[in-house]
């Protein structure tokens, strides 16, 4: 199996596990009103029911057919929800209430319709499709002439428009269509017998729309409709199975669309282009950086829309010229059928050619197509007409004052300036008009300034006539420069404007790289995210979000008001996965536009934009924006919880580690002393009369050591909790470092009697801001550690020193020594330097204590080597800062 037909596999496979979780829509296809479809629909209902299925009427219409209304009789209806829409109560489909009592099947009639306006939906399709989405299944019936693709071919058929249409891509993912036939003639006899219309509409009926010629081709449509959909399925069942796939050639189409004209015609031929070859397809825009009027920004916009309804890949190249975008594009992604409009011949620039017949001539091996749009000839639009043949108006009266400001220049420095250096102000005025306008108006300002130099500044003045021959070659020079830096500027000026969006977009998308880049939490991230957008698309931007609790919470805080159905918008959004709102088909009557953001098939936030009342659209440009922004926002939100989850696992693992080592040290540490407790307390108990004083004296020193070794151990624990959860008080006063020590060694005497103690002085004693018995605490637990692996022979030696900033106790030991590899662990919890046999018992908490407690006062604790290489040394560095209210207590 090649690469190519396993991915076709894969693409199949992952189209029916995407479909499985979702409700069947079968549709009930007919090419005209009066086929029957509602009545099959309701036929097929009761076959289900009897089958034994829960099913229900959602809303179907029987236009007053009695045969119809006699099938609703065993069915559950669904009441109609009521609308108010100008005074007036309008009757719907209940989608809310559907989903409520959510039944195994509902019937929806009449897919095409256009609900009223206030619902949630613009049209019944999008109902539908959030019924599919609930996992419920739903008859529907739809009539061909309101499948998007056809509503041009229709139009030429019968001369009407349709205005209610259906995506291709929705009935394309249908799961079963059911094609409702009757022939033209028995459907004329029964609108005659008034079972279609009413009597009074059925006369009118058959004169415009119900013709047999329309009939007829409108069924052909149908069933060609239907055998596609048949193809399809076939095809996409081979694919799945990996058979016979080797047969099928899939081509690429390409439509190429541009803002001049109102091409939306061009995209539905493409799409049934591409459905009768069962090719992917792909609309193209070349943005050369040209300025655009709104109606050309809607004709884009209207354009780009109909393309991604109808299921197409709609792509935006930017360049100076669309034939030289195109180009590679072509080459590159191996387009072999392109689609074109038919545009028009230039009126001033009569021999250029026209698009499609540079892309016959460019010798590329693709299949130019070009279309005109149906009636343009006939009946020529408003839209339809080409731009003007001198460019912007506008430019050229300005082009007329640059002129005129560059006469009346040129005739006050006639006395300073030669003539051919007054013309640079002519050539400038030219670039200007250029830069500004584009290349008719440059031109023609060209022309105005050929004639103004001639007439004011030529002799004879004031005339047309040129007598000296460096005049005429100025005027020449004039004119050549004129025409030639005109379009040139022009041209710089369209790719200025290029280069100014893509920097635009370029920039935009870097400072958001950079902002998010340093983002360590949500919050930190959604408010750069709402900052960078409002930024970017001027309006006002808050993020939405959804906690366990099911509650949303706004980061930033919204700057507007949220009313009830901009709340219902956020909602939908974050349930559905789609963009509604503003400037959208769901819920538009909202004054927000709210975007998801959308993390593995999953909303991990929503966009709200607040947009100026002013606004009239949302540009295909700014939505581009936008969608980059939010799949980088996603990446780091995905960043931010990997980040968030190994910070977790390790902490959790730290836990374990910690709980290891406190069961295994001071599990034996404990142990020690209160089994020599115990032992001390039974031999009193046991032998109390056979003991003699000197005797019992040991007995009971033994327990009271112990348990005041028990209890030094307790209170470790416990200094250890109050570190790690940050409730130790530091409640400081002046006090003598030589009192602090001298508390120490006193201290140390009580529980070591043998040891000795070496206490050096180096400067005088400084007073010190601290916790005395805090300190105390630490310099006690380092001094036990080096009576506890210190030779009993061997004294330990204390040296107290002072810096003008710093006092330094240094403690000083002749044991074995740390390796330089422990030296800093062993102030970490827990941690016991190895030593075989020779453990002494000890829980490896005493020194990380320390280092807590002198932390807490802005101190230092290090380990090194002993000053003679032997031992360990424990420096111990405490500041001596004197704070402006201790001093006032010390002078007072």
């Amino acid at each position: 199996m090649d690469e190519n037909v396993r991915s076709q596999q894969a693409d199949a496979l992952l189209s029916k596990v995407i479909h499985e979780g979702k409700g069947k829509l079968t549709v009930f296809l007919g090419a005209a009103p009066g086929v029957g479809k509602t009545y099959a629909m309701l036929s097929a209902a009761k076959e289900r029911l009897q089958q034994g299925t829960d099913l229900m009427v959602g809303l179907v219409e029987t236009h007053g057919r009695a045969e119809t209304e006699a099938m609703l009789a065993e069915l559950e209806v669904l009441p109609r929800k009521q609308v108010n829409y100008h005074s007036t109560v309008l009757t719907e489909f209940d989608l809310d209430g559907a989903l409520a009592r959510k039944p195994a099947l509902i019937l929806v009639d009449e897919l095409a319709h256009t609900n009223v306006p206030g619902s949630r939906h613009k049209r019944r399709y999008q109902d539908v499709a959030e019924l599919l989405a609930a996992g419920i299944d739903v008859y529907t019936t739809v009539n061909i002439q309101h499948l998007a693709s056809l509503n041009d071919v229709v139009k030429q058929i019968t001369g009407i428009r349709v205005r209610e249409t259906v995506p291709d891509s929705f009935v394309d993912d249908a799961y079963d269509i059911r094609f409702i036939d009757l022939p033209p003639l028995n459907l004329v006899e029964r609108l005659q017998q008034g079972k279609v219309y009413l009597p009074e509409y059925a006369r009118l009926a058959m004169d415009t729309f119900f013709s047999v010629s329309n009939l007829t081709a409108l069924r052909e449509l149908a069933m060609k409709r239907v055998i596609e959909q048949v193809d399809a399925s076939l095809i996409s069942e081979l694919e799945a199975r990996a058979e016979k796939t080797e047969y099928i050639l899939k081509d690429k189409l390409l439509v190429l669309i541009s803002a001049n004209s109102d091409h939306r015609y061009l995209i539905r031929i493409g799409r049934q282009m591409a459905e009768r070859r069962q090719i992917p397809w792909t609309v193209v825009w070349v943005d050369t950086g040209k300025t655009r009027d709104q109606k050309k920004r809607t004709w884009l916009n209207e354009a780009m829309a109909v393309a991604e309804e109808l299921g197409a890949t709609v792509e935006v190249l930017r360049g100076s010229s669309t034939y030289k975008s195109i180009l590679p594009f072509l080459s590159e992604q191996r387009i072999n059928t392109v689609l074109v409009g038919a545009g028009t011949r230039h009126r001033l620039f009569w021999w250029k050619k026209r698009l499609y017949q540079r892309l016959i001539e460019s010798g590329l091996p693709v299949e130019v197509s070009v279309y005109r749009a149906p009636g343009q000839l006939a009946e020529p639009q408003e839209h339809d007409l080409p731009d003007s043949p001198l460019g912007d108006k506008k430019g050229h009266l300005f082009g007329l004052a640059y002129t005129a400001v560059a006469t009346v220049l040129a005739v006050l420095l006639l006395d300073v300036l030669s003539r051919g250096n007054l013309v640079l102000l002519y050539v400038l005025a030219i670039l200007g008009i250029g830069l500004k306008f584009g290349a008719r108006p440059a031109m023609a300002t060209a022309v105005w300034s050929f004639l103004s130099f001639n007439f004011f500044l030529t002799a004879p003045i004031y005339t047309l006539k040129v007598t000296n021959q460096d005049d005429v070659a100025t005027l020449i020079f004039l004119i050549c420069i004129g025409l030639i830096s005109g379009p040139a500027a022009s041209r710089i000026r369209h790719q200025f404007i290029l280069l100014k969006e893509s920097n635009r977009y370029a920039e935009t998308l870097k400072e958001l790289a950079q902002a998010l880049s340093v983002a360590d939490d949500e919050k930190a991230l959604w408010k750069s995210i709402s900052r960078h957008i409002g930024r970017a698309l001027e309006v006002k931007c808050t993020i939405a979000l959804t906690g366990d609790d099911r509650q949303k919470r706004f980061i930033p805080p919204p700057r507007f008001t949220l009313q009830q159905l901009d709340e219902s918008v956020v909602d939908w959004t974050m349930q559905h996965g789609h963009m509604a709102g503003r400037f959208t088909d769901t819920l538009s009557a909202s004054k927000v536009t709210v975007v998801p953001v959308v993390q593995e098939n999953t909303v991990i936030a929503a966009v709200i934009l607040y947009w100026d009342p002013a606004q009239t659209q949302f540009g295909n440009f700014e939505r581009e924006l936008l969608q980059a922004m939010l799949q980088q926002a996603a990446g780091t939100w995905r960043r931010i919880q990997l980040v968030t989850d190994l910070e977790s696992a390790r902490v959790k693992t730290e836990v374990e580690q910690i709980r290891s080592a406190l069961l295994s040290s001071v599990s034996h540490d404990l142990k020690s002393p209160l089994s020599a407790m115990m032992g001390a307390a039974e031999s009193l108990r046991i032998l109390d009369k056979q003991l003699n004083n000197q005797d019992r004296y040991e007995l009971l020193d033994t327990i009271l050591q112990e348990s005041r070794r028990l209890d030094s151990y307790i209170q470790n624990l416990l200094d250890m909790t109050k570190l790690g959860h940050g409730s130790l008080k530091i409640e400081r006063d002046w006090v003598s470092v030589d009192d602090i020590i001298g508390s120490v060694l006193s201290r140390l005497k009580r529980y070591f009697p043998a040891v000795k103690i070496d206490y050096v002085r180096r400067h005088e004693p400084p007073l010190l801001y601290v916790h005395a018995a805090l300190v105390e605490q630490a310099l006690f637990n380092i001094l036990e550690n080096a009576v506890r692996f210190s030779p009993q022979s061997e004294p330990i030696t204390i040296v107290m020193e002072t810096t003008p900033e710093r006092c330094r106790i240094a403690i000083e030991d002749k044991g074995p020594g740390i390796p330089k590899a422990s030296q800093e662990q062993i102030f970490n919890m827990f941690y016991v330097v190895a030593d075989g046999d020779q453990k002494k018992q000890n829980t490896g908490m005493g020194l990380a204590i320390c280092r807590g407690m002198i932390s807490a006062h802005g101190g230092k604790v290090r380990a090194t080597d002993g000053s003679q290489g032997q031992g360990t040394r424990i420096e111990v560095e405490l500041p001596l800062d004197y704070p402006e209210r201790a001093l006032g207590k010390v002078s007072s």
